[in-house]
């Protein structure tokens, strides 16, 4: 991680329109859809990221979250080490097939997203993305070294622990404990193991 791609920002507003400027600039080298990955810890501000700045290059939005492996049951996750985990709990092959490589290709994407309510784990109605020169992916490990191949673009939101962690129990309205001993270890590993900072092409500080 060099000066040039490790950016500290004093609100979304200001680190909106600074990413925005960086991906448009990163997207000009290419005659073909960009795909730009927003990873970041849980309660990092990539979603409220993502959104703000969507609209200010005209970008595709696709949530990542809404890919998460329902098949495995908690207790499984339990027992999983932190390298398996980060790297299962997103159906990732799903993604590159019903969406990725579609959008790559100038034509709509179509998905059931991941949902707690159905028998089989994926809401009925599905969710249709159409292409456009740049392709947000917002998510915890959208970086995934699985996607290389697909990713132009890598971004990291960076903010503290404590400051993460108080904003996932907010949002969640509970402490969340066992979520978090499920899978705070998993981010750990990743951003330490797997996609470290200086792996990144543009880290957002706030």
């Amino acid at each position: 991680m060099t000066d040039e791609t490790n950016h500290l920002f004093p609100d979304l507003q200001a680190a909106a329109k600074a990413l925005a400027a960086s991906v448009l600039a990163a997207s000009s080298r290419f005659k073909r859809p960009m795909i730009a990955a927003v990873d970041g810890g849980s309660g990092a501000g990539k979603s409220t990221l993502t959104r703000m700045t969507a609209p200010l290059i005209g970008a595709s939005v696709i949530h990542y979250d809404d890919f998460f492996d329902a098949a495995v049951p908690d207790e499984e996750w339990d027992l999983c080490p932190d390298e398996q985990k980060c790297r299962r709990c997103m159906d990732w092959i799903r993604l590159r097939r019903e969406v990725l490589e579609p959008l790559l290709n100038g034509q709509p994407a179509r998905y059931r997203p991941y949902s707690f309510e159905t028998e089989d784990k994926l809401a009925p109605e599905s969710v249709i993305i159409q292409p456009s020169p740049v392709i947000l992916l917002d998510g915890i490990y959208s970086a995934l070294p699985e996607l290389n191949d697909l990713l132009d673009y890598k971004i990291l939101i960076q903010v503290p622990d404590a400051i993460r962690h108080r904003r996932h129990n907010e949002r969640e309205n509970s402490e969340d404990i066992a979520w978090h001993r499920r899978w705070d270890p998993s981010e750990a590993y990743y951003f330490a193991q797997v996609r470290p900072p200086s792996s990144y092409d543009l880290v957002i500080e706030l």
